[in-house]
């Protein structure tokens, strides 16, 4: 039985510290490194053993004494008295024998040891196809028996599906219910199913229905006051919750955790409403014909690598002069700072937000992509008038701005559960980050099998003509050799030009990009077949593994082809961790070139010239050093993204402090 609703919503929303500063920050890093240590990483991987081994001893009991000791561990567990983690650890052999009898599965030791350490609140880095679904699951039936609220948080709303369909089984022979949230769902029936023990769903679904739920709650979103309201009106005010969807939030589960709570936690969530604002439609219009009359250098500059747009003041002397030509005397143009505002908006659309890579039209419609993933984010809009000022650059209907009516960060929202965990194939990278912001430390498990993946010598060029060309021989070379190639790309305009190239050479491919999204499961479960090309926008397809075809392993296994760094190692690292999967044999190859998005915000023209020069002249020291610097210039992208993001972590902070008490967590 799930537990009741007041008895998990009596319990008050974890408050999240201040980020600290100063010489607290370096000691808390400190803390967090020695938290991470290698050593405890050792001695995670003998108490897995050890508990595997017990796992194993379970084997000979029949299901009814296996059931009467699950109601035994259970109870123990809801009576607590011992720590978590002494709790999980006496539980988790049970529920190993559990998933076998009810799925076929039996957990590897590595399965164990990333169980236990998201038991201990840990960010578990876990390579792909190392079993990351089951480890979660073991995890989450032992947590589900404290009867509090368990949200496994899944990257789109087709594994949060799957994962609850494919492990409903497991779940009900430990006594649990399971149930998935996802974006079509209405109220009565994501209702019903948050009062399942395990709720699959993913971030963006939970976040906006605790949003929800506060706003309707209004000032009686503090628990204090609904305690208070049920002691003094009795019935009525129990009545006051009956709308809300959400039992509470206690324990959350990240799965892709870099993911979601790295790379997707800058932009907060917000709940808006259309407010009608004919305008600023018109004046985006306008801006949009007054930006297509600046000129670069002349009355602008563009400062590439912050994506920022600086308005000279010969420039704003032009817009005064064609604002005076319109003839128009609103008041738009007796507030030259506004104008000017939305006409850098318009130039901002121009430079930096570029079709097919950070966003799709479809249906006469802007949708947003996540460059990230490259999948689309229906819905989404940019912010304070942004989102206007692409659509008038593409000559499409301007929708009326959002009005906020709540918004939180991810970064907040997830501070407030009271156990965090997450898993993912690439966390070292971002490891003293997760500590910072979620206080997660790091472990790393080992694979089950060695593994076998070779990472060839890295190619660069000078432009990217001859690095596409170079794609295409080395496709070319392997699949006349029978093995399956998967090529990632950062753009949906980086994989459409390279299926024209392929096309072009009469090879077959597959297609798999934020256009062609609906079917990317089934597509990377094919990605391993003999001969197979698949051409995939970043991470598609994330959650599914690629089993190599018949004949394929003999042959050499999955290729994989970066087509450029990412600004983030991590990404780079998750494409070639498609390869080599349980100690299955491939191989991976970087290509790069100078005029990629990462050369040109973070080289200066005159270094880039000086390489080309070298490329061109001394191929294999031009080759060597333009690696080095596109590597020095990944790892100041990566820093140059820490730094936003704790810039918003911030922000959220002062605007916490900013705003009434009670209202603080509704607003940010």
């Amino acid at each position: 039985m799930a537990a009741p609703l007041q008895e998990v919503r009596r319990t008050e929303l974890v408050k999240p510290d201040a980020l600290p500063a100063g010489l607290d920050a370096l000691v808390h890093r400190a803390h967090g490194a020695w938290r991470g240590r290698a050593r405890h990483a050792a001695e995670l991987r003998a108490r897995a053993l050890a508990l595997h081994a017990e796992a194993e001893t379970l084997a000979g009991l029949g299901d009814n004494r296996l059931h009467a000791l699950m109601l035994e561990r259970r109870a123990e567990i809801r009576r607590g008295g011992r720590p978590w983690p002494e709790l999980f650890a006496t539980a988790l052999p049970l529920v190993v024998e559990l998933a076998y009898r009810a799925l076929g599965l039996r957990a590897y030791p590595v399965q164990v040891m990333g169980a236990l350490g998201l038991a201990e609140g840990r960010l578990v880095e876990m390579a792909t196809g190392e079993g990351k679904t089951l480890t979660i699951a073991l995890a989450a039936a032992v947590s589900g028996w404290q009867a509090r609220p368990v949200h496994v948080i899944t990257a789109n709303d087709y594994l949060a599906q799957r994962d609850a369909e494919t492990l409903a089984k497991f779940y009900k022979l430990c006594g649990l219910t399971v149930a998935a949230v996802t974006g079509p769902m209405e109220a009565p029936a994501r209702r019903e199913a948050y009062r399942a023990q395990i709720v699959y769903t993913t971030s963006k679904e939970l976040a906006a229905d605790f949003l929800r739920d506060r706003l309707v709650l209004g000032a009686m979103s503090d628990p204090g006051r609904r305690m208070v309201a049920r002691l003094v009106r009795g019935e009525a005010g129990r009545k006051i919750e009956e709308p809300i969807v959400l039992r509470g939030l206690h324990t959350a589960i990240v799965d892709e955790a870099d993911n979601q709570l790295i790379d997707e936690a800058v932009t907060p969530l917000i709940i808006s409403r259309p407010q009608a604002n004919e305008a600023l439609v018109s004046a985006c219009r306008l801006a949009e014909r007054a930006a297509a009359t600046l000129q670069e250098g002349e009355h602008y500059q563009v400062e590439i690598r912050h994506k920022e747009i600086r308005l000279q003041e010969a420039g704003r002397a032009h817009l005064r002069s064609w604002s005076a030509e319109q003839g128009s005397e609103e008041a738009r143009y007796r507030q030259p700072a506004w104008f000017e505002s939305l006409v850098n908006q318009a130039l901002q659309a121009r430079h930096f937000f570029i079709r097919d890579k950070q966003y799709v039209i479809q249906d006469g419609k802007i949708v947003i992509v996540d460059e990230s993933t490259g999948r689309m984010m229906p819905g989404r809009s940019w912010r304070l008038g942004l989102h206007q000022a692409v659509e008038a650059r593409e000559g499409l209907p301007i929708t009326q701005p959002n009005e906020s009516m709540a918004r939180i960060s991810f970064q907040r929202f997830f501070r407030l559960f009271r156990r965090l965990a997450g898993i993912t194939g690439t966390a070292a990278e971002a490891a003293p980050e997760f500590w910072s912001i979620y206080q997660l430390p790091f472990v790393a498990v080992p694979p089950h099998r060695p593994n076998l993946r070779q990472r060839l010598a890295p190619r660069y060029f000078a432009t990217a003509a001859e690095k596409w060309d170079a794609v295409v021989a080395e496709i070319e070379t392997l699949h006349a050799q029978g093995r399956p190639i998967l090529v990632g790309t950062r753009s949906v305009a980086a994989s459409e030009h390279l299926g024209r190239l392929l096309q072009a050479r009469g090879l077959s491919f597959t297609l798999l990009n934020a256009v062609r999204h609906a079917e990317e499961a089934a597509i990377v479960h094919l990605a391993g077949d003999a001969r197979a090309i698949t051409v995939a926008t970043n991470m598609a397809g994330r959650g599914t593994d690629i089993r190599l075809g018949t004949g394929v392993a003999a042959a050499g296994g999955l290729h994989v082809i970066l087509t450029e760094l990412h600004e983030s190692g991590r990404v780079d690292r998750q494409l070639e961790g498609r390869s080599g999967r349980q100690g299955d044999p491939g191989s991976t190859r970087l290509f790069a070139s100078l005029e990629d998005d990462l050369a040109g915000r973070f080289l200066n023209h005159s270094l880039r010239r000086l390489l080309l020069r070298l490329i061109r002249q001394a191929p294999k020291k031009g080759e060597r050093l333009t690696g080095l610097i596109l590597r020095r210039a990944q790892r100041s992208a990566e820093a140059a993204s820490f730094r936003q993001r704790r810039l918003v972590m911030q922000q959220d902070q002062e605007l916490a402090r900013a705003l009434i008490p009670g209202q603080a967590i509704d607003q940010i």
